[in-house]
């Protein structure tokens, strides 16, 4: 083999071996961002849970107010109907 096919060789093997070294590095750093995106697709689901809950909450508390105001208008009616009647 002569030296210029051994420098060769030797620059290949350098070269696949910091392709290795890249892929591997690419490879950790694809797990942890998959990591990562799993972390935030469970946070964003439990935030949208709770943003449901909260608007189930809402729903109820406009209703409850309703039913107030309901209650307040038949009250004022009434006491209207008292002071006539008096």
């Amino acid at each position: 083999m002569s030296d210029e096919q051994r420098r060769t060789n030797v620059l290949l093997e350098e070269l696949m071996s910091q392709f290795r070294t890249f892929g591997e590095g690419l490879q950790m750093l694809t797990d942890k961002m998959d990591t990562h995106i799993e972390e935030n697709h469970n946070e964003f689901n439990e935030i949208i849970s709770r943003l449901d809950r909260n608007h189930q909450e809402h729903q109820l508390l406009k209703q409850m107010i309703d039913d107030l105001n309901t209650d307040v208008k038949r009250l004022d009616t009434e006491v209207v109907q008292l002071k006539r009647v008096k």
